[in-house]
């Protein structure tokens, strides 16, 4: 199914400086393209700068791929914050003629993917995409790219060395930073399960553009709900939070199931995390209670969803981060039916624990089950035994190996949830 997307394949390096958009359209130029030498799978943590994080409360960032450390940001990714822009581009094939055109195509994905960031980000994120309405053609037939989800790696170098060679002479990438390209979804050889991002180990010279990454997308007629949403959140350098199984038939889910878009693009509740937010910038510390050492502390968890407070962050707490390892946190955040999770199953205090040292898609978030005899939404929900995560009013969890205790106290006017936290 669409959801279940393979890990981007990645070698981080030194992000260029960004350039403002000139045109979409552009003059003939050369391309520089060793595309099968440079697509990579590496893990390597890659150039750092700033900190991000409180240090009591964040956790390192370690070499892992799309490691969720805070106290430093990989700079071969970029930012999500302010603006930035990305290009659409639409290849067909000599053995389809397209159905849809473009512009059809543009409007299942935009502007629904820029509104999932303004509202994740608090407005502070703005995506715009430039769509190039016109169908470029492939120089070989769709079937002898051999597209699907494990992708021949020689195959897929060649789709994109074809497809870059054919849209150099045509458009200006130098001032984009996000690059969508996307197959006619009734090319008989286009496998809508082989959607994702492709990073190169070092740029390709495209023209004046270096590119580090492309997200390649291969959806059908109706394309996955929120799946650019997912493959961006690859793009600003966040993990598969799915776990994929030995066989076709297992569960994709059981890590964090409806409770980030990161799990599944089909989620109830596919807001970011709060963990994923302050990776991102989107909260900073103000917005973070820490708990630092053993005790009993009180914490009022306004909706994660809601609008901030920029003017009185020391009355509007998003998360509680409780450090339990040296690579390990375990997270409280309210959850309510609001925002990107106005179809969630239920509200409540969602507890999850984060490792900084385990790579995508092998469980770097892993929520914690406050209600483990039931499930809901069955039907409607991803992974029904999580869909009712969340604490509500007078329920406790205990996680007895980190020696923490969490209660849940009365609801705020706000819409939030008292909390206390016993930690040993």
């Amino acid at each position: 199914m669409g959801r279940h997307r393979m890990p981007a394949d990645t070698v981080p390096g030194h992000r260029p400086e960004r350039r403002r958009p000139r045109s979409v359209l552009a003059g003939p130029a050369t391309v520089l393209l060793a595309v099968t030498a440079l697509i990579g799978a590496g893990t390597m943590a890659g150039p750092m700068y700033g900190a991000s994080a409180d240090e009591p409360c964040s956790l390192p960032r370690s070499g892992v791929h799309h490691s969720l450390g805070l106290d430093s940001w990989n700079s071969s990714y970029p930012r999500p914050d302010g603006d930035l822009d990305a290009v659409m581009l639409f290849l067909s094939f000599p053995d389809a003629e397209p159905y849809l055109t473009p512009a059809a195509i543009a409007a299942e994905h935009f502007p629904a993917t820029s509104d999932f960031f303004s509202r994740s980000s608090y407005g502070q994120f703005r995506l715009t995409a430039h769509v190039v309405e016109e169908w470029i053609e492939m120089p070989q037939a769709s079937t002898a790219y051999g597209i699907q989800r494990d992708w021949d790696a020689e195959l897929r170098s060649a789709y994109l060395r074809d497809a870059l060679e054919l849209l150099e002479p045509r458009v200006d990438f130098a001032g984009h930073d996000i690059i969508y390209l996307v197959a006619d979804p009734d090319a008989p050889g286009v496998d809508s399960d082989a959607t994702k991002v492709v990073n190169f180990d070092r740029p390709v010279e495209v023209g004046d553009a270096e590119i580090r990454r492309i997200v390649t997308v291969f959806e059908e007629r109706t394309p996955d709900r929120n799946v650019l949403a997912h493959e961006t959140g690859h793009v600003f350098d966040l993990p598969d939070l799915y776990r994929r199984p030995d066989d076709r038939h297992g569960d994709w889910d059981t890590y964090v199931g409806d409770w980030d878009i990161m799990g599944s693009q089909f989620a109830l509740a596919p807001d970011f995390f709060g963990w994923h937010k302050w990776k991102l910038g989107w909260l900073n510390t103000e917005f973070i209670d820490c708990v630092r050492g053993p005790g009993v502390t009180r914490h009022t968890l306004e909706p994660l969803g809601a609008p901030l407070d920029p003017e009185r962050p020391e009355n509007d707490t998003r998360l509680a981060v409780i450090r339990t390892g040296a690579h390990e946190a375990l997270v409280a955040e309210a959850r309510t039916r609001a925002g990107n999770d106005a179809d969630a199953c239920t509200s409540g205090v969602l507890l999850y624990l984060v490792r900084s040292d385990v790579p995508s898609a092998q469980g770097p978030i892993e929520v914690l089950d406050g209600s483990p005899d039931s499930g809901a939404c069955h039907g409607r929900s991803v992974h029904p035994r999580l869909a009712d995560a969340p604490l509500d009013t007078g329920e406790t969890y205990r996680h007895t190996g980190a020696g923490v205790r969490v209660d849940v106290g009365d609801r705020t006017a706000t819409g939030g949830w008292e909390v206390t936290i016993t930690k040993d």
